[in-house]
């Protein structure tokens, strides 16, 4: 007579790959998660004013930064440059409402000429943006 031994067979699966799989997703969310973002734009501290109010409308938004450089959509632009950009706008919407954007500690010489650009284009409503506070 022929016995046999019968073998039994473990039908579990194999975790190999899903190990790896688990290892990759840990480093990735390690590296990714000790990554300081940065938010978009530039870091413009505004003052703050009491009187201040939020401009829903349409608008063109001018950033100038501390050492006096002007920035336009997170670019920075030169004085001509924002003339041209801004003259685009307003032939679209002649109507636009022009928000300037200045660092708290910016010479105000550097705010003047931003105005005096926009206005020297045809930019007759114009705004300095401010934080509400008491």
């Amino acid at each position: 007579m022929n016995f046999q031994r019968s073998r039994k067979r473990r039908n579990s699966p194999d975790i190999t790959p899903l190990i790896d799989v688990m290892f990759f997703m840990l480093v990735f969310f390690m590296v990714f998660s000790t990554i300081k973002t940065e938010p978009m734009g530039l870091d413009v501290e505004l003052p703050r004013a009491v009187t201040g109010t939020a401009q829903t409308s349409t608008s063109f938004e001018v950033l100038v930064d501390k050492s006096g450089s002007f920035y336009v959509a997170g670019r920075k632009v030169s004085g001509a440059e924002l003339e041209q950009q801004f003259i685009e706008r307003v032939r679209v919407n002649p109507d636009i409402f022009v928000i300037v954007k200045a660092d708290k500690e910016v010479r105000y010489e550097h705010v003047v000429k931003a105005l005096d650009h926009l206005r020297g284009v045809g930019g007759y409503r114009l705004g300095l943006a401010v934080e509400q506070g008491t």
